[in-house]
């Protein structure tokens, strides 16, 4: 899978080139399909937007990319992040634009999900947009299933009137803490996790939101990558709180730290002898299988948990 950009459970996404010609032009000369579109399209203009989309992938690093579904490598449509001018403004843009017989699936909504994390995590954004002709009930329907909420209509000589969705950051935030800490609740009491306290933190982001996030082999491995961002006081909501334990390990005793998740009233979901939950303070008053404490060092927020690049990218 060349130049894949994003993988979602059934599709990847990747650059498109133009060996994607006959494949994009099954999407976008599709009268029907592309009825809410201000023009046709014919071979020029398909060969046109392959072309712009690789300028932008040199210009900005993302453009338009091709959703491509994984069982048979199929491109079916595209969907990405480009700026367009949304009522005077240069915005950023997440569009998608799916093959007529794979519509109703899901696929869309799939891919506009993964770009929209994407976006916020790789690019310097407050906000992230969908914009569309006010009549387009199908676009405007996936802009809602990723989060986005109405922004405003305007009147414009292309649609007549344009309809425009939107996600803030701080909203896109709320969201992933929320279904993380639902997670990570609902593992309440479960000893699957006993002496995995970072597996579990990791995978209740990872697992609740379909992304991938890149820390340390261990508690305190994790906690240094992060200690640009370590904060100190009581935990915001989400936050990664971390502590240095003393641990038994194979060669003897090792510091290999403890951590949680903050429920954001003090109180801290972790994985000790089971998933459980303590007030952050109180977790230094636990004794590990050593004899040590935690030692209670800091939190990190959420935001700053999804910014770490995987060891040894760029």
């Amino acid at each position: 899978m060349k130049n894949v950009i994003l993988e979602t459970e059934r599709i990847f996404l990747r650059e498109m080139d133009m060996n994607d010609y006959d494949a994009l032009y099954s999407v976008l000369a599709d009268h029907e399909n592309m009825r809410y579109y201000p023009y046709s399209f014919d071979e020029a203009r398909v060969r046109d937007w392959i072309e712009r989309n690789r300028n932008r992938y040199r210009e900005t690093g993302y453009g338009l990319w091709a959703v491509c579904l994984k069982e048979t490598g199929e491109m079916i449509g595209d969907c990405g992040l480009t700026i367009q001018n949304i009522n005077g403004e240069l915005l950023p843009e997440i569009g998608y634009h799916i093959r007529r017989d794979c519509q109703r699936k899901g696929y869309a909504e799939e891919a506009a999900k993964s770009v929209r994390d994407w976006a916020f995590r790789n690019i310097v954004a407050q906000a992230l947009y969908s914009y569309c002709k006010y009549t387009n009930e199908p676009s405007i329907r996936t802009a809602e299933s990723i989060g986005m909420r109405f922004a405003c209509e305007y009147p414009d000589e292309i649609n007549g009137k344009t309809h425009v969705s939107m996600i803030t950051r701080e909203e896109w935030l709320k969201e992933l803490t929320e279904n993380m800490i639902k997670w990570a609740k609902d593992k309440y009491g479960n000893k699957e996790y006993a002496g995995w306290c970072l597996s579990f933190i990791e995978d209740a982001l990872e697992k609740s939101n379909g992304i991938e996030i890149f820390g340390g082999d261990s508690a305190k491995e994790s906690a240094l990558l992060y200690a640009d961002g370590m904060r100190q006081g009581k935990p915001e909501k989400g936050a990664f709180v971390f502590y240095d334990c003393i641990c038994l390990g194979p060669g003897g005793l090792v510091n290999w730290g403890h951590c949680g998740i903050s429920l954001g009233d003090g109180d801290v979901i972790h994985a000790w002898d089971a998933v459980r939950i303590d007030a952050y303070r109180e977790i230094e008053g636990l004794t590990a299988p050593s004899g040590d404490h935690p030692k209670y060092i800091g939190w990190v927020s959420v935001e700053r948990v999804l910014q770490q690049k995987e060891k040894g990218a760029p």
